[in-house]
């Protein structure tokens, strides 16, 4: 990894800073005290947790979970229900249960973090933070701007995932290219090998790989969505555009027009067609060729974000957290199981098949599960310098998470795309940013 990266490697916070930093006191020193012991209070024998999730992209994940949450309600004498939508229903489904106000104990954002939107009606889970980010050295600097609002924890981030480029390595070597370790390499590489059979692709759509790849291109092109304060848009800019403009030749001469209606599995099944040079994409793809295209699994290499300026790696990932409604029925549950779920990190991490990577300083002790003893995989346990979130380099604040939430973003990406001029791109960008934001102006 390039030492000039931009993206701060992450720092632990001492308790006493950390608790400043966060807002934490000392009231939920006494329920922390006792769900380290492995007491569980009685008052939640008999009761039920309610759990609205996602349908993960390693199935075997979720038959993990399952296990890990049944095992846990049968000790606990609590029925744990598990409900499993598709990823990009979750916000729709959690608007219709704050309107009701009624619906699941324990909420999944995926992606498209709602802290920010809904805070004041989830339950503030700091005790249970300081005591799971004390046990495990303490949390990453990322997990801040998506559990934390207003200097209170909101939620509690579950895991990120991480995007590599996924590279077929016999057809560079067939074809005499280098492995893609900057962006421009990777354009090289999808222009002469789409002449052969095999284009690359990049989601220009309304799903979550475009949020995510889409910045992680510009933002390595030198592109910058807000300022430190979170509170100034600088998408406007010089490097924007020229991000913009590699965009467009990378579409042009490396894919194909049905990236205009990909979905968050399209690539997957992109590569393990056979079809594919290359995708920037979770692991979850690569454990999809692993299991149905053996063949092409054997030559798929993984590889550190690209460079787009040199030196210039920002890894764009998907954060993934939970919160518990104010209305819950039985909170405490909730909030017990999120510990024992947290404190298990090891084990969802080998249940993810290496997918999940933990908001936890001390998961990154080399080798981490999974990932660190799979050659191919290694690479991934340098990633966290590098990574960052929507709203780089500014936090990930509640008016970028609408910005996510309503593909503002990949709009502007996929009208370049489509011939409109950068600069016109960036203006209707820049007005749909102004709009969302003074929604949230400070007062």
């Amino acid at each position: 990894m390039n030492d000039d990266t931009e993206t701060p490697a992450p720092s632990d916070p001492n308790r006493r800073a950390f608790l400043r930093q966060t807002g934490l006191g000392i009231a939920g020193a006494s329920i922390a005290t006792m769900l380290a012991a492995g007491q569980a209070p009685a008052q939640i024998r008999g009761t039920s947790l309610r759990i609205l999730q996602w349908s993960h992209f390693v199935p075997a994940y979720d038959v993990w979970f399952d296990k890990f949450a049944q095992e846990w309600g049968d000790k606990n004498g609590v029925r744990v229900r598990i409900d499993r939508i598709p990823h990009l229903e979750l916000p729709s489904r959690l608007a219709a249960e704050f309107a009701a106000g009624s619906g699941h104990d324990l909420i999944y954002f995926v992606g498209t973090i709602l802290t920010g939107l809904y805070y004041r009606n989830l339950v503030d889970v700091g005790d249970i933070a300081e005591r799971i980010g004390t046990r495990w050295g303490g949390w990453l600097p990322a997990a801040i701007p998506v559990a934390v609002v207003e200097g209170r924890w909101h939620a509690v981030p579950d895991f990120y995932i991480l995007a590599p480029l996924l590279w077929r390595k016999d057809l560079f070597d067939q074809n005499n290219l280098q492995p893609p370790d900057t962006w421009e390499l990777a354009r090289v590489a999808g222009r002469t090998l789409k002449a052969k059979g095999h284009p690359t692709g990049l989601a220009f759509s309304h799903c979550n790989d475009a949020n995510l790849f889409l910045r992680s291109i510009l933002f390595g092109h030198g592109a910058q969505e807000a300022d430190p304060s979170g509170q100034q848009i600088l998408l406007d800019s010089r490097e924007t555009r020229e991000g913009l403009k590699f965009l467009k030749a990378m579409f042009d001469e490396a894919m194909t027009p049905e990236v205009f209606s990909w979905d968050d599995a399209s690539d997957n099944r992109y590569l393990a067609s056979g079809v594919a040079c290359w995708i920037h994409d979770a692991i979850s793809a690569y454990r999809t060729t692993e299991d149905t295209n053996p063949t092409v699994f054997a030559h798929t290499h993984v590889g550190l974000e690209p460079q787009g300026l040199p030196g210039k790696r920002v890894a764009i990932s998907n954060p993934n957290a939970y919160a518990i409604w104010k209305f819950s029925k039985n909170a405490q549950a909730a909030k017990e199981f999120l510990i024992h779920l947290a404190d298990n990190w090891k084990d969802a991490m080998v249940g993810s098949r290496g997918y999940n990577m933990p908001f936890l300083r001390d998961a990154y002790r080399k080798p981490m599960p999974v990932i660190g003893t799979d050659p191919k995989l290694q690479v991934l346990q340098d990633f966290p310098n590098i990574v960052a979130f929507a709203g780089y380099p500014g936090p990930f604040t509640p008016a970028i998470q609408e910005v996510v939430a309503t593909f503002v973003l990949p709009d502007m990406c996929t009208r370049v795309a489509r011939g409109q001029s950068p600069d016109d791109a960036v203006k209707w960008a820049m007005g749909e940013y102004r709009r969302i934001y003074a929604k949230y102006k400070r007062g």
